[in-house]
């Protein structure tokens, strides 16, 4: 009877270990208390060679005048208190073309953001300021392009190279001043880009394509075998969808089309794809209304770009675009964008992406707004995690969000 009690305690005991043991289901989406103050917009995130995930923005002061800022995440998910980058009284602050920072060399980082250079709306020039101290101090603001022009000069996309610099690219109107004085030069938006060392010289300069569509978002990465940069070009039928660009050897390719979606539209659609890499694959996702039908597609590489997947088009219901991606560990990618619902409200959706076409059920994060004001949702991948940031917009006040989403979670 003793023994037989002793043998009950011992199990009873041994269920409570493992139940205490039993490790809680981990919560999808987790959101985390942004380190911004009211009034701020332009989120950014960005993920660094050795982990760190900087969160930038701006935050629009009572006298109009504008703090551009950065928080570090800790490993407890808490934002660090914010830093001052930089401060402006003039400056192009808009929903869709807006600052953010990057990791480059061992302990510097690049960050940019748009400075007017004339009474012209989009009479805007790209500035760069670079610290060597992990943020702590920056220098001197510095003008990547060589053209004076009063023009526009934005959509920057800035990526770290393996020499210790980092390649800036940016759209580029210079062409329309020069128009201006030269009847044989067309009014066209170029690109161009120009590699940039740790003391902010302008190693490189380059023209990358004399015709691309005026305002959407470039994006830019590494591969194996170089940069390769992301933009959405405009032919003489005013076509315009994406197309890349790679330097191989030093050299850039010829531009090519991800995929002829055959977008004819005359205007800009404002909206950007994106680009995630890791070794030797590659994963791109961009918006389209070819046809007069939105879709959001992804397509993969695993030789550096040389060729690509046929697209897989997203389980959405009416997509806005704006979309970002990031590669997981599996190979797969997750993707966030803009969706309308049938009920009418705007959504951020998030959806794992398989090589092989195979779809997760996508998941909604959060109700946003289709207004400009709510911009572009950002999103970095750390151990699988996704860290996503957005502007939120209630009733014209502008703040910063930002969430955790388990990418495990996703089925």
């Amino acid at each position: 009877m003793k023994h037989n009690l002793c043998f009950g305690w011992g199990t009873l005991l041994l269920l409570v270990l493992l139940c205490s043991c039993k490790s809680e289901p981990i919560e999808t989406i987790t959101f985390i208390t942004a380190p911004t103050e009211s009034k701020s917009s332009e989120p950014n995130l960005h993920k660094s060679s050795d982990g760190n995930i900087y969160l930038s923005w701006i935050e629009t002061n009572s006298d109009k005048s504008s703090t551009l800022s950065f928080s570090t995440l800790s490993d407890n998910n808490n934002w660090s208190a914010p830093k001052t980058i930089a401060n402006g009284t003039d400056w192009f602050v808009n929903w869709a073309d807006f600052p953010s920072i990057s990791s480059f060399g061992e302990n510097s980082l690049a960050v940019h953001y748009l400075d007017k250079s004339a009474e012209d709306t989009f009479a805007y020039n790209v500035k760069l300021t670079i610290s060597n101290d992990n943020g702590n101090t920056w220098e001197t603001p510095f003008i990547p392009h060589t053209d004076n022009t009063n023009t526009e000069h934005g959509f920057v996309s800035k990526v770290a190279t393996n020499d210790g610099n980092f390649l800036a690219v940016w759209l580029d109107g210079r062409k329309m001043a020069y128009a201006e004085k030269d009847s044989t030069i067309t009014k066209e938006m170029t690109l161009r880009s120009a590699v940039i060392d740790q003391k902010g010289e302008l190693l490189n300069e380059y023209l990358l394509d004399s015709r691309v569509c005026d305002c959407c978002q470039t994006d830019a990465a590494m591969t194996n075998n170089g940069p390769i940069v992301l933009y959405r070009n405009r032919s003489e039928k005013e076509i315009r969808d994406i197309y890349y660009i790679r330097q191989i050897d030093n050299k850039w390719t010829e531009p090519k089309p991800i995929y002829n979606d055959n977008w004819e539209i005359a205007g800009c659609p404002v909206n950007g794809a994106a680009i995630s890499t890791k070794d030797n694959t590659v994963a791109i996702a961009w918006f389209t209304m070819a046809n007069n039908l939105p879709k959001v597609k992804v397509v993969f590489s695993n030789n550096n770009g040389e060729t690509f997947s046929k697209p897989i088009n997203i389980s959405d219901i009416d997509p806005l675009g704006r979309v970002d991606i990031e590669l997981l560990e599996d190979g797969s990618a997750l993707v966030s964008w803009l969706d309308i619902l049938v009920d009418n409200s705007t959504v951020i959706q998030l959806q794992k992406v398989y090589q092989d076409g195979t779809l997760s059920e996508h998941i909604t994060v959060t109700e946003s707004s289709e207004s400009r004001s709510s911009g572009f949702p950002r999103m970095v991948i750390k151990d699988n995690m996704a860290y996503l940031a957005w502007t939120n917009v209630e009733e014209k006040n502008l703040s910063i969000k930002t969430a955790i989403i388990n990418t495990n979670n996703l089925k």
